[in-house]
This record gives C-alpha cells, structure tokens and sequence, in this order.
C-alpha cells in the first residue's frame, strides 16, 4: 500500500506524536484519517476522467489545490518518482508524493 517497497511499512512523517513510541493514538489517527480523507477529496476532484489516476497534467492541478506551488523540475522529479511509465498515478502513490512534500515543505 501507499507506493514504495511491497510489504514495507508505510511512513507517514511527519505525523504528530506525543510519546515517539511509534504507534497511532486516538488523536493521532484521528490526524491521520482526516489527512488520508482531504488527499482523497483532491485526488477525486483532480481525477477528470475519473479512470482511478491522474496524469502528470491532473496532478499539477492537484498539487496547486493542495497548496504547493511547483517549478517544472520539481514536478518533473515527483512524476519520474511516483507515476507509472504512462505517467500516470494512483491513488497510494498520490499519498506519498503529498507526505513527500509534507516533509519538505
């Protein structure tokens, strides 16, 4: 899930914890939830065609809705990392590309 390695865990710094033990409270996961339901409100949203991805075109929208503001390279860089070989994405590997930019931003 979420991109990256099968079976890896999924990380998704920086989310808030208290303790640092590692593991989803309520008021974290509550964070959490409400993160994963406004990726998905945008990935509908920007989805035109409605196919379950967005083009590299759909995700510079998505991106500029979500409130970054990319150069070229960068989006450039973002699809090379998270788009399949037709460009395109779905939506685990739009959530990482938005915790990615969570934690440079």
């Amino acid at each position: 899930g979420f991109g990256g390695t099968p079976g890896a865990p999924l990380s998704l710094t920086p989310l808030p914890q208290k303790d640092g033990n590692g593991k989803l409270g309520l008021v974290e996961f509550n964070v959490l939830w409400n993160r994963i339901r406004n990726y998905l409100s945008i990935f509908r949203k920007f989805d035109l065609d409605k196919s379950g991805s967005i083009s590299a075109y759909e995700l510079r929208l998505a991106l500029e809705a979500a409130g970054y503001r990319l150069s070229k390279k960068l989006h450039e860089l973002l699809i090379t990392r998270y788009a399949e070989p037709d460009l395109a994405l779905d939506f685990d590997s739009f959530v990482c590309c938005l915790v990615r930019l969570e934690t440079m931003f």
